[in-house]
């Protein structure tokens, strides 16, 4: 049997994954290529970058468009290394041309391959690649940059309480963070093993461990070579940045050992039992369990306890805090399971209410109050964007968040706006540059004053920020957009600060102002939107920002009448997005009339 890198990383979650990844004397007695290896990692990648934009739906088509991109980010890698490593490098992708290790314990093989295999005379270096970004790790002060890589500040210098405790994070696997110092230790573990059992011991203290991610700060200066990025180094930024793990890694290792001994108690028992739920199932994140929804259907369909909100802070019953997962653990799976004296949280309160009596919260005065904040004519806005590892045009950084497309319905006055005849907006025809297209098409709809509502303003408001930056010819008009944006959903679920400048306390302010069962402790605009109008997005080909980004990928792939037919169902999709707007804005007037 041969246990991948992602395999020992999943299968030691819980006893019960390896029984349900169901492994038979075929997969028991297999072994792995490097392109099922990859594939592996991909799919993890790729799941990732969906949760950084809160969809989970295609990863097989989603992987598709952004293979090419993964791939590149390993190339540069390899390509840049030479600048800050000496020696010799080994790396290659979808090739057996990488370097491999593995070790055999207890009857069952361990292997990894190294993304970029670097050897220095008396000493080696491994370089996990990861199509993250460096943002991941430095949004804490622990680290020191020398020689262009980045260390732990432990290396150089004695460090304090506070810097042990974030280190201690990196230490935690299921730390955003902390999970890829895992991977890497995890590559660490099984290096070492194989070394030991060819007698080669001598090397182990000659290696040390590196992550090479994507600078977050690299900005692109839009230079192309054949048409291609060409992602040359820019004020002394380079697209790739290193960072040593070798002592944070080595820390690891007694753990990692006792997780492989678990491991091998999963597998000889292979045990599909339930087993306890718990912060290994890693719920809602982008690294959630694939057997989440089995092991977690012991919960209601509607109503569980998961959808009190805030739910992550635990509950205190009589005088001891539990987390949500040992309530569930204990049996109390639904809202109704958690006694009314035990809940301390105004806004659990009200959501328990709100089920038991069925019905809807309403607080009309702040609804009332936030409405009188629009003023007229209203410009309901969205933009779609493609969220490319790597940055495609100038100005851009890794993962920026490109704007391909917008959305505009123009409400003149309060409930006059037609669907059709009040609906302007753009999208790109191709997969190249047409930002500049896309700022004049916008600052020719929006004008003066107004509002310019959307749902989930921090989103809007940086494209704009992001594209006045970049354009700074247009920076005038396009920060008066965004000086006038307002965030439809403040009214629904509340904005404490904005509630506060009307008068309120701080109490009723933080307090959401409209709560409906249906909702299941959601405040996403396809969650509200039934609750305001029959519109929905079933049966939509595409529905949802995955479907709307994977379309806009595959333009150059497609003739001219699949073209014709994908170009206005991405229209229709974004038009459906601003005119739920239009809808919700309606319902809530007609509910405080």
């Amino acid at each position: 049997m041969a246990i991948t890198k992602t395999k020992f990383i999943n299968y030691t979650r819980c006893p019960r994954f390896v029984a349900l990844d169901d492994l038979k004397e075929e997969i028991l007695n297999s072994d792995v290529s490097l392109k099922e290896y990859k594939q592996e990692e991909l799919e993890e990648q790729t799941k990732e970058l969906l949760g950084m934009m809160d969809l989970d739906e295609k990863v097989d088509e989603h992987l598709e468009v952004m293979l090419p991109y993964y791939n590149e980010v390993e190339i540069l890698a390899g390509s840049l290394a030479s600048k800050y490593f000496k020696g010799s490098f080994k790396f290659a992708y979808n090739t057996f041309d990488q370097e491999s290790f593995d070790c055999k314990i207890n009857g069952i093989r361990y292997i990894c391959y190294v993304d970029i295999y670097n050897e220095v005379d008396d000493h080696f270096n491994i370089i996990e690649v990861k199509a993250t970004t460096s943002k991941k790790f430095l949004s804490n002060d622990i680290f020191v940059k020398k020689d262009g890589i980045y260390h732990l500040k432990e290396d150089f210098e004695s460090v304090d309480d506070k810097y042990c405790q974030i280190r201690n994070k990196l230490l935690d696997r299921f730390d955003s963070a902390g999970h890829y110092v895992f991977d890497l230790a995890v590559q660490r573990y099984i290096i070492e093993n194989d070394l030991i059992q060819n007698k080669q011991e001598d090397k182990i203290n000659k290696i040390k461990y590196y992550l090479a991610v994507l600078n977050s700060d690299y900005v692109f200066d839009g230079k192309y070579e054949k048409g291609v990025p060409k992602y040359d180094t820019i004020n002394d930024q380079d697209i790739i940045s290193y960072f040593d793990f070798t002592n944070l890694t080595k820390d690891y290792l007694i753990k990692i050992a006792k997780e492989r001994e678990k491991l091998e108690q999963y597998i000889a028992s292979l045990d599909n039992k339930r087993v306890p739920l718990g912060q290994f199932c890693e719920n809602k994140k982008s690294s959630q369990c694939c057997y989440f929804d089995l092991c977690f259907d012991i919960l209601p369909n509607k109503n569980s306890i998961l959808t009190y909100l805030d739910n992550h802070h635990g509950f205190k019953i009589n005088n001891k805090k539990y987390d949500v997962y040992q309530l569930i653990n204990e049996g109390k799976t639904s809202i109704f399971d958690i006694d009314d004296q035990d809940l301390i949280r105004e806004k659990n309160i009200i959501q328990k209410q709100v089920v038991e009596t069925q019905t809807p919260y309403v607080n009309k005065d702040k609804i009332k109050d936030g409405i009188n904040m629009i003023t007229y004519p209203i410009y309901h806005l969205d933009f779609e964007t493609f969220p490319c590892p790597l940055p495609r045009f100038k100005g851009e950084k890794p993962y920026s968040q490109s704007v391909f497309q917008f959305s505009l319905h123009i409400e003149k006055k309060p409930g006059i706006c037609d669907k059709e005849k009040d609906h302007y907006g753009y999208l790109a025809r191709d997969e190249f540059d047409h930002r500049e297209e896309l700022i004049k098409e916008l600052i020719k709809y929006i004008k003066g004053d107004g509002t310019v509502l959307v749902y989930n303003d921090s989103f809007e408001k940086s494209r704009l920020k992001e594209l006045a930056s970049i354009f700074p010819q247009y920076q005038d008009e396009l920060m008066n957009i965004h000086n006038h944006v307002f965030d439809l959903m403040n009214i629904i679920k509340t904005k404490t600060s904005l509630y506060e400048d009307m008068g309120y306390n701080k109490k009723e302010a933080s307090l959401f102002n409209y709560y409906h069962e249906d909702m299941q402790g959601s405040f996403s605009i396809k969650k509200i939107l039934p609750l305001f109008s029959n519109l929905t997005y079933k049966g939509m080909e595409i529905a949802n920002g995955v479907d709307a980004l994977v379309t806009y990928a595959k333009f150059k792939q497609m003739d001219k009448v699949e073209y014709d037919y994908k170009y206005q169902k991405l229209i229709d999709y974004c038009k459906q997005d601003t005119w739920a707007m239009v809808e919700i804005l309606k319902g809530l007037r007609d509910i405080v009339k």
